[in-house]
């Protein structure tokens, strides 16, 4: 169903109201499309950040490139970021009369293809995502939160000691979107991609940690994005 509210879509992250005092939200809605002019869509995006009408918006937005993401058909990701359940409708409630997104929307509709759309909910997170460039994202099917969550909290909390983990990390899960292959997501950044793999290698930890979880969840993809744009 077509999405008059976000239609270029991972993980726009700069918000004149709220960021730079919480940069874990509670809530994140993705929209993931495909297109052959990046340059048109994030022109329109950066045309619209620039707008008074964005400026006044208690959300921060992330364009990001999906750069190694197997067979799927997705060419980059637009993350909304709310504080809050309220923030998230005070957003939707004042982009509708904003003339400004109309007109970015008439630009955008005509360079992409949408693919999906997504709500997710922060469970856990560490760090300062705002200060990443690249991220490994999992998809996942979870069969026992609470169980799962408890373990990959230990998980973090040994990989931020050991400096395997330097960048933001966090696990959601898929209110709206959900499906049979992926219920929820996780992600870990850094501040570049070669910072980023060069913590590929799995700890020790992370292999105690597949042992406990094995029967909890299954990977559906492993992919690797980076950010095109903080708006």
């Amino acid at each position: 169903m077509k999405n008059r509210l976000l239609s270029f879509c991972l993980l726009l992250a700069s918000s004149a109201t709220w960021a730079a005092a919480s940069p874990t939200p509670e809530f994140t809605a993705i929209y993931q499309i495909k297109t052959e002019n990046q340059a048109v869509v994030a022109g329109a995006w950066a045309r619209f950040a620039q707008s008074e009408c964005r400026k006044n918006l208690p959300a921060a937005f992330r364009i990001m490139r999906e750069s190694f993401n197997g067979d799927e058909d997705i060419s980059h990701s637009v993350i909304w970021n709310f504080p809050d359940a309220q923030a998230m409708q005070t957003t939707f409630n004042k982009i509708r009369a904003c003339r400004e997104w109309a007109d970015a929307q008439q630009v955008i509709d005509r360079a992409r293809e949408p693919k999906s759309q997504l709500l997710l909910k922060t469970l856990a997170a560490g760090g300062d995502y705002t200060q990443d460039q690249a991220y490994f994202v999992w998809q996942l099917r979870i069969s026992d939160e609470a169980a799962y969550l408890a373990e990959y909290r230990k998980l973090m909390a040994d990989q931020e000691e050991s400096g395997q983990v330097t960048g933001a990390w966090g696990l959601w899960r898929v209110l709206g979107g959900a499906t049979d292959e992926v219920t929820h997501i996780a992600y870990a950044g850094a501040a570049s991609l070669p910072a980023l793999l060069s913590a590929s290698e799995p700890s020790a930890a992370f292999t105690k940690f597949q042992s406990k979880v094995s029967k909890l969840r299954k990977i559906h993809r492993m992919n690797i994005n980076r950010v095109l744009a903080d708006l």
